[in-house]
């Protein structure tokens, strides 16, 4: 009787820890459940974005050169013999393009020819040397009417179809100074100021010329 006591008190123990234990695993698997976190999604930064011109440049790929009508114009085109003279002058108080240089339908030829220049609208007006120089030569033909020609360093500037002309020859002129008058002198269709521009004597856009005078008064592009 006694040991039959003894053996169902083991009993009852073993059962209870049984018990216990499961109570315990129990607990443990809702306590995990419980703490579970769901996990933050990561920021993105973003680049430093660009701040300065050098930068958006490179970025943009941006030509170094700007426009004026569509001629190419290209600062890097002018030599350092320009470069020493500070004061410069448009040719006219106002500039309008009404034929640029390159190949055109001539409007009195009435055939496709090579225009060495440029022509700018001007009605019997003050014409301004562009740049300090020395007048080459001052004369009439039937071409170009009157015309002056000014050379600045290795450059020189064809000021034609001009009225007047109140340079002389061999004359040293001031950037801005007034040189003539423009007109309609010469194989003309209306008055006008034609410019041609040579550098180390070849025929250059004047364009280049335009926009570096330009550029040193207001933004490089007219």
């Amino acid at each position: 009787m006694k040991t039959k006591s003894i053996l169902i008190s083991i009993l009852l123990f073993l059962v209870s820890c049984s018990v216990t234990r499961a109570q315990f695993n129990t607990i443990g698997q809702v306590k995990s459940k419980s703490i579970y976190k769901k996990k933050k999604p990561q920021e993105t930064v973003l680049p430093a974005s660009v701040d300065s011109v050098a930068s958006i440049d490179s970025v943009m790929g941006l030509p170094d050169e700007e426009c004026m009508n569509g001629a190419v114009t290209d600062r890097r085109n002018l030599s350092d013999g320009l470069l020493p003279f500070l004061h410069a002058s448009l040719p006219l108080k106002s500039i309008h393009v009404t034929s640029r240089f390159g190949m055109r339908h001539h409007p009195i030829l009435h055939r496709y020819c090579m225009h060495n220049g440029v022509d700018l609208k001007a009605h019997y007006e003050n014409v301004f040397s562009m740049f300090p120089g020395k007048v080459v030569s001052i004369g009439h033909n039937k071409r170009s009417g009157k015309y002056v020609i000014i050379q600045t360093d290795s450059y020189s500037i064809s000021y034609c179809h001009l009225s007047s002309i109140f340079v002389r020859d061999s004359q040293y002129v001031n950037a801005g100074e007034v040189i003539a008058v423009s007109g309609n002198t010469g194989m003309s269709t209306g008055p006008h100021l034609h410019l041609t521009t040579k550098k180390d004597g070849k025929v250059i856009d004047p364009a280049i010329l335009l926009n570096y005078v330009k550029g040193m008064i207001t933004p490089f592009c007219i």
